[in-house]
């Protein structure tokens, strides 16, 4: 047959036999080539993931219960709450407002009062202002050399999702311990929550819950 006679030039016929015997060859060799690189991006990818996930590490409590003799009662994961449940929202309303404005003699006990109210406060928000101007009118290391100012948190209601009303009494007592005077006030909270992003934060304002105003007075 013509079609498969080989070619009378010897070099075209040397061409021919090698394009036949190793053409195979350098096509294998560069289809690995390429299944080598897909390899090692595939694994740098990977690796990459994996430093990524690494740095994302989230622990979770498991908490043990144990009795008087050190024997396990109970364990297990603590029931998650749901970040803006509104029970953390007025348990931590009714710290603020304690924070605020107890009164008491220990210097240290009292700056710590001081820096969990400025922990729910944020510069630029009207409230701070207002507390600001209060503790600037009424010092409580100064009110501390003659009196005690204890608090108690009657009622915490939401009138709105962001907008509370806090009812409190408060219990005023010389340094001797006697009884002096009791008020009932009524203060109107709005509050804006924010997920804490640092350990700082999240040690005196673990939900990122913010005082955006604040308004109080005596009740009669």
């Amino acid at each position: 047959m013509a079609a498969n006679r080989a070619p009378e030039n010897p070099y075209l016929a040397a061409r021919q036999e090698w394009t036949e015997r190793y053409g195979s060859y350098v096509r294998a060799a560069a289809a690995w080539r390429i299944v080598g690189i897909l390899g090692l991006t595939m694994a740098v990818i990977g690796f990459g993931y994996a430093m990524h996930l690494s740095t994302q590490v989230k622990l979770v409590p498991y908490i043990i219960e144990v009795d008087k003799l050190g024997t396990s009662v109970t364990a297990g994961f603590p029931e998650q709450i749901e970040y803006a449940d509104v029970r953390v929202v007025r348990a931590t309303l009714g710290n603020f407002v304690t924070s605020f404005r107890a009164i008491t003699p220990d210097a240290v006990v009292q700056k710590q009062y001081i820096d969990r109210t400025y922990a729910l406060l944020r510069t630029s928000d009207p409230s701070t202002e207002k507390i600001n101007a209060w503790f600037r009118g009424n010092s409580p290391f100064e009110k501390a050399k003659t009196s005690i100012i204890a608090i108690e948190v009657n009622n915490i209601v939401a009138l709105s999702n962001q907008t509370y009303q806090i009812d409190w009494t408060e219990y005023e007592r010389d340094r001797k311990g006697k009884e002096t005077g009791t008020r009932r006030f009524r203060g109107i909270a709005t509050v804006a929550l924010t997920v804490p992003q640092d350990e700082a934060t999240i040690r005196l304002n673990p939900i990122g819950l913010y005082v955006r105003d604040f308004d109080w007075t005596a009740q009669l």
